[in-house]
């Protein structure tokens, strides 16, 4: 081989070293950062649609029934994400689970 695909070849294998290096490991899920994940998940949904709400009472003169009805909405966005992300974590956790027949 000649000298410019030497370089080259040191190149490629200097990104790939450094590719590799810069993966960060995920960090194992705690019961604190899951409880963190799924209030803010939660709390958040209903906050925004609280927000919403307001804002197109405000916009279109209407009810206090909008803000409820747009709260209520976010608690069930809200569930429905916590509910995706409690069956993703026992997927997770199923995936991880030494095979008992071993």
């Amino acid at each position: 081989m000649t000298e410019e695909t030497d370089k080259l070849g040191e190149y490629i294998q200097h990104l790939k070293d450094e590719r590799h290096e810069s993966e960060l490991p995920h960090p194992e899920k705690t019961g604190y950062s899951i409880a963190i994940n799924i209030l803010t998940d939660l709390f958040g949904c209903v906050l925004i649609g609280l927000g919403l709400g307001v804002l197109f009472q405000k916009m279109f003169d209407t009810t206090y029934l909008v803000p409820a009805a747009f709260t209520i909405l976010g608690g069930i966005a809200g569930l429905w994400t916590v509910i995706r992300y409690a069956m993703s974590l026992d997927k997770q956790e199923d995936k991880n689970e030494p095979d008992a027949s071993i």
